[in-house]
């Protein structure tokens, strides 16, 4: 099978947006995603389940799809558009906000199977422990065990106490003031971002962190989960904080089942199906994770119709099925066949169907078009499949028009699927499709450049005749659906391939949009987070245009502003990559990443150490130009200059002159000029409005110029002296004293340096005791 999906929180625990609800918090690790974690990017199911339309609205106590745990088929795709994840983003946000949905927490409660130790570790956190670490592996069920303590803690204080998530910050601890400052009565899930390449766990200060966040919340009537890699905690414990570690068994496989099942499929006959032996040693030994992927299998299996299921040749020896179908019950013998093929995905069906001695290479293609294109309509499909074949075999393509030729409806049979009433294509075996693409990929590796290629072109609209009547919408939704597949399939199968070919092949166009927004879902997706993350450090190391781009886009984006300290590491490799597009991008980013203030301080620092470096002066000009002129919404000053004893970090003069100077150095353009003059007039304002700020102002722009002058060029000095004038001749009559004050001791002071730098004497002073 595949490799494990990933069912935690995102690093930091932060809240889910809406549409990344959980399916089952009984037996996986996913309380964000609708069944499967992998529908968002792909459609591995048979249309076996239909979720309920949006303008139902079932009570989601009575009714868990209401919370995604419907199983989400290939055939509830319209258009990418899943049915489940449109009921789920009517409800509100499980954690959104900090704030714990009730519906959501009632369904955890349902779902869950509690593991050996979890009572007792409850109560120890309840009655007094106030900070708890969950220290245990992704995919072990670490998250959906917080969400059962904070929905039992609701219940039990009738809703009292309020439950959500927090951001663990950029930075290398968790400082205490991150809690927010007038909550009470409230308890937190924080989740501890993994170790990285910039960033590993500080064990001292994060230990000594824990000391003084248990008192704190004590002090509020609060409490916290810190979710924890075993590495993580093993760097930071000692006798001090020993006693704040959960003692959490694992869940056994056949009580998540259990749970979960007799909440999502009542009418399924658990014990059967857990006596069968190869259900029964496929779950043994797996961890939540695991499980989920073959509940769902079986849920899916058990509401399949006979055509949708496994065969069982006459004569089959495997002496499980024999036992299973004693009594003349095949169907469920095939049943539980199809959950341990889709299982392995039915590699030895598949080697079956291309062996057959009728197949063609159209149908082939047909298959591996239809695999990679989940939820399109059949014209598309069957369009794109004759491009295809023509791709792989290096041959004109089979005139599909010709009334010999195989039709839609043909290929669709012989590709052991069907058209739904929407006429999109619809695998009648669960994982069919996805199973194919990994068979293709490992049988045909000499195809893979042709399929990539095929696949990036597949919604650039040069289908000519066939695709007359396709608007820009709807090859709009087919590059999402296939940006999505890319997605799928790298975090899936960890190869980056596909999308590294749509990140080039699709750069400067109007599809880069698209395939953006899908890269930044799947770096705050749960099932892809991971994989996802690790593949954006690996571009951004890479001096590639478009895969830089992308990273710099992307950090600008939500993926930023949840992992505000994963953007910043990514960002300081791409800097260096000499492009406009790149340095606009990461302009976008800083401003973003600015809004956490547990990352402030390295955010300055890497923007300063970009101006000192001559390979990154372009970029530097831009992050530090709008760091200067982001201005504090209630003061009006930048935020640069935000002094007093509750702001937190403060800039350093050195840093600040710094940026100044790259400032103030010749722009390369009228545009970037005109930046840099509006920019100084707001601190002149300031200098204006702000007496206590006036010295500091003055000071830095007149250190910021106070360097030796290149022949033939307009120094910084020069530049600053015309637009402190410009300033001071655009003031109104009421500030016109003010503005000829500072101009005139502006003017003096340049005018002294200068003369001191002629004389050969000692660099000139900080300015503070010579400002106006």
């Amino acid at each position: 099978m595949s490799q494990p999906n990933d069912y935690d929180l995102p690093d930091g625990g932060q809240r889910p947006e809406p549409g990344e609800f959980p399916a089952s918090p009984a037996y996986g690790e996913n309380p964000e995603l609708p069944a499967r974690a992998d529908d968002v990017f792909s459609a591995r199911h048979s249309p076996v389940a239909e979720a309920p339309a949006s303008d139902e609205r079932p009570h989601p106590d009575t009714d868990p799809g209401r919370f995604g745990v419907y199983s989400n088929f290939s055939g509830n795709l319209v258009l990418g558009e899943i049915n489940g994840v449109k009921v789920v983003n009517e409800v509100q946000a499980a954690l959104e906000h900090l704030k714990a949905d009730d519906a959501y927490l009632r369904l955890t409660s349902r779902l869950f199977a509690p593991p050996e130790g979890f009572d007792a570790a409850y109560a120890k956190w309840r009655d007094g422990a106030r900070l708890l670490t969950i220290a245990r592996p992704p995919g072990t069920g670490r998250t959906v065990i917080a969400h059962a303590m904070l929905a039992k803690l609701r219940e039990e204080s009738q809703q009292q106490v309020k439950v959500g998530a927090l951001h663990f910050g950029g930075g290398e601890t968790f400082q205490v003031d991150r809690l927010p400052a007038k909550h009470r009565h409230w308890a937190y899930v924080v989740e501890v971002p993994p170790d990285e390449e910039g960033f590993q766990l500080r064990s001292r200060v994060f230990r000594m962190t824990l000391t003084e966040l248990a008192p704190e919340l004590d002090r509020r009537e609060s409490w916290l989960i810190f979710l924890i890699s075993p590495e993580q905690w093993a760097a930071c414990v000692d006798e001090d904080v020993k006693y704040m570690e959960a003692d959490i068994g694992i869940a056994a496989p056949a009580d998540i089942v259990r749970k979960a099942l007799e909440v999502q499929e009542p009418d399924l006959d658990v014990a059967r199906w857990l006596a069968a032996t190869p259900i029964e040693r496929m779950l043994a030994g797996q961890p939540p994770a695991e499980v989920l992927e073959i509940v769902e299998l079986m849920r899916s299996a058990h509401r399949a119709k006979p055509d949708q299921l496994a065969v069982l040749q006459e004569g089959d020896k495997d002496s499980d099925y024999a036992d299973l179908s004693d009594g003349g019950d095949r169907l469920f013998a095939r049943r539980v066949k199809t959950v341990v093929e889709a299982r392995r995905n039915w590699r030895k069906p598949l080697l079956e169907w291309h062996r057959k001695r009728d197949r063609t290479s159209v149908q082939r293609s047909f298959l591996l078009a239809a695999a990679a294109l989940p939820g399109a309509p059949g014209s598309y499909v069957y369009a794109l499949a004759s491009k295809l074949e023509g791709s792989l075999s290096g041959k004109k393509q089979p005139d599909l028009a010709a009334l010999d030729a195989p039709g839609i409806i043909e290929l669709v049979d012989a590709v052991e699927a069907d058209l739904a009433d929407n006429d999109t294509v619809v695998f009648r075996r669960d994982g069919w499709d996805d199973a194919a693409l990994h068979y293709f990929w490992t049988d045909r590796p000499f195809s893979r450049p042709a399929f990539l290629d095929w696949l990036a072109d597949a919604p650039s609209g040069k289908q000519d005749k066939t695709f007359d009547s396709v608007s820009e919408e709807q090859l709009e939704e087919l590059a999402a659906r296939i940006a999505r597949f890319a997605v799928h399939w790298a975090a899936r199968q960890e190869r980056p391939e596909p999308l590294a070919k749509l990140a080039g092949s699709w750069r400067g166009s109007d599809l880069w949009p698209v395939f953006v927004r899908t890269l930044d879902e799947a770096a705050t997706q749960s099932s892809t987070h991971r994989y996802i993350h690790t593949m954006l450090l690996n571009w951004a190391k890479r001096k590639d245009l478009a895969l830089g781009r992308a990273v710099a886009e992307v950090c600008g984006l939500e993926f930023g502003r949840r992992h505000t300290g994963k953007a910043l590491r990514r960002l300081k490799h791409v800097a260096a990559v000499a492009d406009e597009e790149i340095e606009k991008a990461v302009e976008r980013s800083v401003i973003t990443l600015w809004d956490d203030d547990s990352v402030r301080k390295t955010l300055f620092e890497t923007v300063i150490a970009w101006c000192e470096n001559a390979d990154t002066v372009a970029v530097a000009y831009r992050a530090f130009s709008a760091l200067a002129a982001k201005a504090d919404e209630d003061e009006g000053a930048p935020t640069l200059l935000r002094r007093g004893g509750d702001v937190g970090f403060t800039p350093s003069s050195d840093g600040l002159i710094a940026g100044w100077t790259v400032l103030l150095s010749p722009q390369p353009s009228k545009e970037a000029e005109a930046v840099v003059h509006a920019t100084v007039n707001q601190w002149l304002d300031v200098a204006v409005g702000r007496p206590d700020l006036r010295d500091e102002v003055l000071g830095l722009l007149r250190r910021a110029v106070d360097h030796p002058e290149q022949p033939g060029v307009v120094s910084p000095r020069e530049r600053l002296r015309h637009y402190v004038f410009t300033w001071y001749e655009a003031g109104d009559s009421a500030e016109t004293v003010d503005r000829e004050r500072i101009y005139l001791h502006l003017t003096k002071l340049f005018d002294g340096d200068f003369a001191r730098r002629l004389r050969g004497g000692a660099d000139s002073a900080d300015g503070t005791d010579h400002a106006a």
